[in-house]
């Protein structure tokens, strides 16, 4: 049987964000605050309030690089 093309639904989500540097052990993440002090925080007290839910898991690993500038060959 084919889906009703009519959906009406509400989604609430809960979202934890935190930006820093994972421990060599993967169990602490320091991260800094907004009056640039350092903090250690434990993984498992950060994912403490999803426990026993569906949960998507999602890590990104960010790089910054400066590059040099290459002038374009129009002055020529």
């Amino acid at each position: 049987m084919a889906k009703s093309k009519l959906q009406f639904k509400r989604s609430t989500t809960d979202k934890l964000t935190v930006n820093g540097i994972l421990s060599e052990d993967g169990t602490y993440i320091t991260y800094t605050d907004e009056n640039d002090k350092e903090h250690e925080i434990k993984i498992s007290d950060l994912v403490h309030a999803f426990i026993n839910q569906d949960i998507v898991l999602s890590l990104s690993l960010k790089i910054d690089e400066d590059l040099d500038v290459i002038a374009s060959n129009e002055d020529e």
